[in-house]
């Protein structure tokens, strides 16, 4: 009878014992945590690329003097616009235009000895055609006329060359645009060699360039993708890409741009390529030496799968999301995120499949093999249906 006892009491403990096992699992199956997923589904996303960058005039030249002398008069207002070919500075030009006199003298006397000479020539010729003039007579006054013509036409070149000196004592504007301050006052003596010819820089402002560098791994990155196929431009035209700008409080430059330059070289020190964009500028907004922001857009991801930036971690091994497969149970997928979109997300060139359901929330408690219940919070499969 004891014996029964016994053996009722220990069935009755094991009931009780499965009883509470089953209340366990139940509970852990009811108390599979939450978690917020996105289902990735292929699409074309437009892209954007934005980088540091720094204004420069289209055209920059120093105005300096070509002859020397006494800096007379400075025709502009330091800062203003000039016109190409306007006067800006006149030099002192009495030693010029005495120079010119004095050549001009030199001319008309080189042209009497040549008319002489001519004169002789051309007798003498005659006589010797006839025999009564000498060989001698003929080679003689022939050189006199060679001599004679030679000494006209350097005379003449001495002309030239005093007139250009005049002419160079107003110095004027080689382009139009806006001036610097002048770095010689009037009344300063000027010279034509040297930092002393210096006298101002006109910068030219409309068009405007802006000056930018991508790095080497972006630009291979992204040639790699158009020969892929991945990346194209809108309607297969080239000059869809779009430049804007960016100012310092992120205002947008009114005007569109354009890229017009890329360096062929890669800086060795920096292991970056040079760009350059050309914009608009009648009204000056932008101005040489400015830093900016150049936004780049224009060129398409097609067939892209994307996924929350919060959704991708980073560990020893490389880059990972965690990935929800048909059991509700958390796989850890080893990924390769490529480029960003405009709002923020990453584009996965590898790793991921149309249809698959990446959590994008509570990750840092989450690990690969935890039985989950997934919210789906965004379909891109139903997005881009519509």
């Amino acid at each position: 009878m004891l014996l029964r006892n016994k053996l009722v009491v220990a069935a009755a403990a094991l009931m009780t014992l499965a009883g509470c096992k089953k209340e366990d699992n139940a509970q852990k199956e009811v108390q599979a945590p939450s978690v917020e997923v996105v289902q990735v589904a292929p699409q074309d996303i437009p892209l954007s690329f934005e980088f540091a960058a720094r204004a420069q005039g289209s055209k920059e030249t120093e105005v300096r003097a070509r002859v020397g002398g006494i800096l007379l008069k400075r025709n502009y207002v330091e800062g203003a616009r000039v016109q190409e070919g306007q006067v800006l500075f006149e030099i002192d030009p009495a030693q010029y235009a005495i120079e010119l006199d004095k050549a001009k003298a030199n001319l008309i006397d080189a042209q009497a000895t040549l008319t002489q000479t001519e004169s002789q020539w051309k007798r003498i010729e005659k006589l010797h055609k006839e025999g009564y003039a000498s060989g001698k007579d003929f080679d003689s006054t022939k050189a006199s006329y060679d001599s004679a013509k030679a000494a006209a036409m350097l005379a003449q070149a001495n002309v030239d060359a005093a007139q250009l000196n005049l002419d160079y004592t107003k110095v004027t504007a080689p382009i139009s645009g806006v001036t610097s301050m002048e770095t010689q006052s009037e009344g300063s003596l000027i010279s034509s060699t040297g930092d002393a010819s210096l006298l101002t820089h006109i910068t030219q402002l409309d068009p405007i360039y802006v000056i930018f560098s991508a790095s080497e791994n972006e630009i291979l990155s992204l040639t790699n993708m158009v020969e892929r196929g991945l990346i194209k431009h809108p309607d297969n035209k080239a000059k869809e890409i779009k430049a804007k700008v960016k100012f310092g409080d992120d205002a947008v430059y009114a005007e569109e741009g354009e890229i017009n330059f890329i360096n062929p070289a890669v800086d060795e020190k920096t292991g970056t390529v040079k760009l350059r964009a050309v914009f608009p500028n009648a009204e000056g907004r932008i101005r040489p030496g400015q830093f900016l922001r150049l936004v780049m857009e224009g060129l398409v991801r097609i067939n892209a799968l994307v996924v929350p930036q919060e959704a991708v971690m980073q560990s020893p091994n490389g880059t990972f999301v965690y990935r929800v497969n048909a059991h509700n149970i958390i796989e850890s997928v080893p990924v390769n995120a490529g480029l960003t979109t405009k709002d923020g997300g990453w584009i996965i060139d590898e790793g991921l499949n149309p249809g698959d359901k990446v959590i994008t929330s509570g990750i840092m408690k989450l690990r690969p093999g935890m039985a989950v219940s997934p919210e789906l919070v965004f379909d891109q499969n139903a997005a881009t249906a519509e």
